[in-house]
């Protein structure tokens, strides 16, 4: 199997900034990236705050390959979506989790509910609200009832992305300083008939594990999935929904069999969207656009009949913790919010960097290198928090705006 389809879409990030001079390289950095997770008894009590352990307990060990270390009420039941009636102590099993004791206090921490700092490196307590989440460095307040999921998983998001930032780049603000972020406003409505989502990548499917992380009460009658991939090893590094054992299926089987399993009904549709042809009338009155395609998003005009949400994630060293979403039909037309060519389309693509130039050395395939130089880096913390955005916006009936722009890294 070829790199391009087993690459961890993080670990790309050391190989385009030249910190490593292969990929090999850039498994063992990121063998050495380890963390906690600390749960304080009763967080099955509250939505919102079960949400953020799921969440932290699934896209954690995708990047920290040394492990995560959970600390708490290991036989308290979760009560959420797949995890209904399992112990957390069984659920950290099943995603690879280690069960600590607490032992090394200089590990980095990110703890889940009330409680204070334990270490003189990084700690960092998540409080989940209804509208929104607070990171603090300092002594971290229990969170409301009202603590909502999409907040929850949004949250997580966000305070991997600081422990990230902090253990990787050893930024002096990762942790340092209080986060208060609200997510756009919602009438909490219920969901508007059927529902439409186009693209089962990291984040269709982080949208989809909060919409079904909220209940099935708050479901459509009937989910329809479009996307015309399969899943791949690479697949594993950024999704919340796949596994190893769903390799090589395609990605509407593998997540469709996730929401059967929950009693969701599902129309799989394993193609790509066209809308070269013309426009299209949606039986469904929500669609939810993941999709990195500028020319789909150019034309998301074309699609009647429905509400049309649309999200993406910025590419590249920089721009891999920006989200931007949309809105459709807004004050303005798709085909202006996205003005001009595809520059990805035709920049060309630098196999320069140290970890390529080895590549090619040892492969002696230049597509091949060039094929890997050119995958986007993407990471699962990013992806949960684009994810709860869609999902916070998919239970509003109206919108106060049509455009967000977020950076995880300045929330």
């Amino acid at each position: 199997m070829n790199l391009a389809e087993t690459l961890n879409r993080t670990m790309k990030l050391a190989m385009d900034e030249g910190r490593v001079q292969s990929y090999q390289e850039a498994i063992e950095l990121f063998r050495s990236f380890r963390i906690r997770l600390k749960v304080e008894p009763g967080f099955s009590a509250i939505a919102g705050v079960e949400a953020a352990v799921l969440t932290l307990l699934r896209a954690g060990p995708k990047t920290f390959l040394g492990g995560i270390e959970l600390v708490g009420p290991l036989d308290e039941q979760c009560t959420l979506a797949w995890f209904a009636g399992k112990s957390l102590g069984e659920v950290a099993a099943d995603f690879g989790v280690c069960l600590g004791r607490d032992v090394d206090a200089q590990l980095p921490t990110i703890c889940v509910g009330a409680g204070c700092s334990t270490t003189e490196d990084f700690w960092l307590g998540l409080t989940v609200e209804d509208d929104g989440f607070v990171l603090t460095p300092d002594v971290s307040p229990a969170s409301p009832k009202e603590g909502s999921v999409a907040a929850g998983v949004a949250g997580a998001g966000a305070a991997l992305n600081q422990a990230f930032q902090h253990i990787y780049r050893r930024s002096p603000q990762a942790g340092q300083r209080e986060v208060r972020f609200q997510l756009p406003k919602s009438d909490h409505s219920a969901p508007r008939g059927d529902l439409w989502v186009i693209g089962l990548g990291h984040l269709g499917q982080a949208f989809l594990w909060t919409t079904l992380l909220k209940g099935r009460e708050t479901l459509p009658n009937i989910i329809r999935l479009t996307d015309d991939d399969k899943v791949s090893v690479s697949s594993l590094s950024t999704c919340l929904l796949v596994d190893t054992a769903d390799v090589g299926r395609r990605k509407v089987n593998a997540v469709a069999k996730r929401l059967a399993a929950l009693g969701v009904k599902v129309a799989r549709d394993p193609k790509r969207l066209d809308l070269d042809s013309g426009a299209i009338t949606s039986a469904q009155s929500l669609c939810v656009i993941a999709v990195d395609n500028l020319a789909l998003r150019k034309s998301l005009d074309k699609v009647h009949g429905a509400v049309v949400l649309e999200a993406g994630i910025g590419d590249g060293t920089e721009g891999f913790t920006r989200v931007q979403a949309h809105a459709f039909p807004g004050p303005r037309l798709a085909r202006d919010v996205w003005l001009g060519e595809d520059i990805k389309a035709s920049q060309r693509i630098d196999i320069s960097r140290p970890a390529y130039r080895s590549l090619l050395a040892e492969s002696g395939d230049e597509c091949g290198t060039t094929l890997v130089a050119g995958r986007s880096i993407a990471t699962p913390f990013v992806g949960a928090f684009a994810g709860a955005l869609l999902a916070r916006l998919a239970t509003s009936s109206a919108f106060e705006q049509h455009g967000w722009n977020y950076d995880v890294n300045s929330l």
